[in-house]
């Protein structure tokens, strides 16, 4: 999910996989998913498999959710009809333990998810717990352990799918591959990611026990929890001195990394660049502009937004492009989504930036995220945005120049491979990208 300082941010959510959770601040605008970083969050309700590491809030593996459209009847006298079915559940309903509070939450709760079916998936009554989740990921910083996982609802086991350089998990001896049955005693079938998430991290300097199932054997390992920093950004020189740039989502630091990450490829003296937006889901709608900047000369249209209200707001680069004009693609797939897509069109159409990939998500809408009294916040849709030609990708998503089609999951294990030449070996989508921006800067 992206987030910004000014109205101006969008969101998408998915029931699947991974998603990102967004910092949460009165009067703040999202752009993208609501997701976790490394053994945080928890999936959308109905999720039956979902990671801890992503911003990936999409309501199908194809795109956003077809919604049937409220009724066209007209609803008068709303508010007598609003006391009318107060007063009957408070005294009639079966459950003879409702109370005031319980039926104003399903209200505001209801009026947020169907004043709008189209927006359903972006607007949500967000609970305290969710908030301060917010604030931490979208800081890019967390205390867990530092393992990256997906949950299966049916089984209760989380797959481990990657860990942090460094990270206490590493340290302490698991592996990708493991398969995590229990966390301090505890099973997690017919539960959430939520819930897993949550008992394994902690307070910093505590111990969590994971049973992990390795092969036919069972593990036990004692994982002392501590601060953790998400790198947003990685990087990377490629054979023929090709540039790589892998932004994972937009939060707090990703600009400033994103920056100091374009400074040494320049050194470096790269002929082309090429940069990975597949499963970038969104985040910080301020960062993702000011990210776009650092390519485009000063001036250059970034992304237009329209309120509810009042002319058409054209954001543009403030600055000039950190490394110059090499030659540049963009790989995207299906996760790809509103502030990555926002990216993507700045970069396509003030940059002449070829897409490699497969089509975007299509999530071109803004969600504001305020504070209310009780702890809770309410994320409500509140602008569109479109590329700087005037195009809107919603509900449709974004098609690539040159269509590479390729498994996610077979993204997801080329992106964690630490060797160059593995990750080229692969990645189809990757040795395109690298195969055409070569042939441009041999032009």
């Amino acid at each position: 999910m992206l987030m910004t300082t000014n109205p101006t941010t969008h969101s998408p959510t998915r029931t699947s996989r991974r998603w990102l959770m967004c910092l949460a601040l009165p009067g703040l605008l999202l752009v993208g998913g609501v997701c976790a970083l490394r053994c945080g969050g928890q999936p959308p309700e109905g999720s039956t498999a979902a990671r801890s590491l992503a911003l990936r809030g999409l309501d199908s593996e194809n795109g956003p959710a077809q919604i049937k459209e409220p009724s066209a009847e007209p609803f008068h006298d709303g508010k007598e009809a609003f006391q009318m079915v107060r007063q009957a559940l408070l005294k009639k309903y079966y459950r003879g333990n409702l109370t005031e509070d319980d039926l104003y939450r399903a209200a505001v709760q209801g009026m947020l998810e169907n004043v709008d079916p189209g927006m359903r998936s972006w607007n949500k009554l967000l609970p305290p717990e969710e908030i301060a989740e917010l604030h931490r990921d979208l800081s890019g910083e967390l205390v867990g352990v530092g393992v990256e996982i997906r949950f299966e609802q049916e089984s209760g086991i989380s797959d481990v799918l990657g860990l942090v350089p460094g990270s206490p998990a590493e340290k302490a001896g698991l592996l990708e591959g493991d398969k995590i049955l229990d966390v301090n005693g505890k099973f997690y079938k017919g539960l959430t990611l939520r819930d897993v998430v949550a008992d394994i991290r902690g307070k910093a300097g505590e111990t969590v026990r994971l049973t992990v199932l390795r092969g036919d054997k069972l593990v036990t390992f004692d994982v002392r929890r501590e601060h953790l920093t998400y790198e947003s950004v990685i990087h990377a020189v490629l054979p023929g001195l090709v540039g790589y740039l892998g932004i994972r989502l937009f939060n707090e630091g990703t600009a400033a990394a994103l920056r100091t990450a374009l400074s040494d490829i320049e050194r470096q003296r790269v002929k082309a660049l090429v940069v990975d937006l597949r499963h970038n889901e969104g985040g910080l709608f301020d960062k993702a502009v000011e990210s776009a900047g650092l390519f485009l000369k000063k001036d250059t249209p970034i992304v237009r937004v329209q309120h509810r209200s009042g002319p058409e707001e054209v954001l543009t680069a403030q600055g000039e492009p950190v490394l110059g004009e090499v030659p540049v693609c963009l790989l995207v797939n299906h996760s790809t989504s509103s502030g990555a897509e926002l990216f993507t069109g700045a970069l396509r159409e003030g940059r002449k930036a070829q897409v490699i990939g497969q089509k975007t998500f299509g999530k071109w809408s803004a969600q504001t995220l305020e504070d209310l009294p009780n702890g809770y916040a309410m994320k409500y849709t509140t602008s569109l945005f479109r590329t700087p030609g005037g195009k809107s990708y919603e509900g449709v998503g974004l098609v690539p120049d040159v269509e590479v089609p390729m498994d996610d999951k077979e993204v997801e294990r080329a992106q964690r491979l630490s060797s160059v030449e593995r990750r080229l070996a692969a990645d189809p989508q990757l040795r395109t990208a690298v195969n055409i921006v070569l042939l441009q800067a041999s032009r």
